[in-house]
């Protein structure tokens, strides 16, 4: 009996020290780095931001043997003669509800136009393409809702990297044609799109007030509706809707911005 007791009492004094060496174990806290708790103010709240972004694009193809469209489609195309342009520009205007976070809106026009006047595509003896007076014509009228986010680089006022999420919407028209002996032959496009898209950038401010920017699209969820007409007889229509993720040369943006403080973070003139 006494044995059983002193058993008891061990086992007991086992159980109290585990439970006691487990309650002064410190418990271990989620990983975090923190991205969240910057407290560096890049533009304040009750700021209103308004600028206008650019982009321009020009190429000119077959101005000389060694020119890099021929190089980039390894010399299948031959004799060819041409010019792509394109060309954006989109105002915008914000309100900052919260510190470094702004709500807006931007309205985007966008126009590219190429034209060729001679192509030959080879793609053995067998097989041989030549394009004549061929040409593109497409331009966008686009409206977008915007929620973007700065994060200054080590607390900085001056730089900080921007994260701008835009919800789109707008119609388009493209022509495609080419000429023969006066005629015009092609195709008319009515496109309607919506793009919810993730375009990353970086600010500096020269001023105060006055901040210039480059951003590029990256990601992006759309869908498209176009309605097509060619050589007024053939009418048909086509839906497609995609995602994708990727770096868009054609995307990048160059824009001038104004940030004007309102309220206490309103600069004062000191009086005389």
């Amino acid at each position: 009996m006494m044995k059983k007791f002193f058993v008891f009492i061990l086992m007991a004094a086992m159980t109290f020290g585990v439970t006691a060496a487990a309650k002064e174990k410190k418990e271990v806290e989620p990983f975090d780095r923190g991205i969240d708790r910057g407290k560096s103010v890049f533009i304040p709240q009750g700021s209103i931001g308004a600028g206008v972004s650019f982009s321009y694009n020009n190429y000119s193809i077959g101005n000389a043997t060694d020119d890099a469209g021929y190089q980039m489609l390894f010399s299948l195309l031959q004799d060819m003669h041409g010019n792509m342009l394109s060309f954006g520009v989109a105002p915008y205007v914000s309100y900052f509800f919260r510190d470094n976070l702004s709500v807006g809106v931007r309205f985007d026009y966008d126009r590219s136009s190429l034209g060729l006047g001679n192509a030959n595509i080879s793609l053995g003896d067998a097989l041989s393409l030549s394009l004549n007076d061929f040409n593109y014509l497409k331009q966008s009228y686009t409206a977008s809702v915007t929620l973007r986010n700065y994060m200054p680089f080590a607390n900085s006022k001056r730089f900080a990297m921007f994260t701008e999420v835009r919800a789109t919407g707008g119609y388009a028209q493209s022509e495609t044609y080419k000429m023969d002996e006066g005629d015009k032959f092609g195709t008319y496009q009515d496109i309607y799109q919506f793009e919810l898209g993730l375009v990353p950038g970086i600010t500096a401010f020269v001023t105060n007030e006055v901040a210039v920017e480059v951003s590029i699209g990256l990601l992006g969820f759309n869908y498209q509706k176009v309605n097509q007409v060619t050589n007024r007889v053939e009418y048909s229509q086509m839906e497609n809707s995609g995602a994708n993720f990727k770096i868009n040369l054609f995307s990048i943006g160059f824009g001038m911005s104004f940030y004007i403080p309102t309220g206490e973070h309103r600069m004062k003139k000191s009086g005389k």
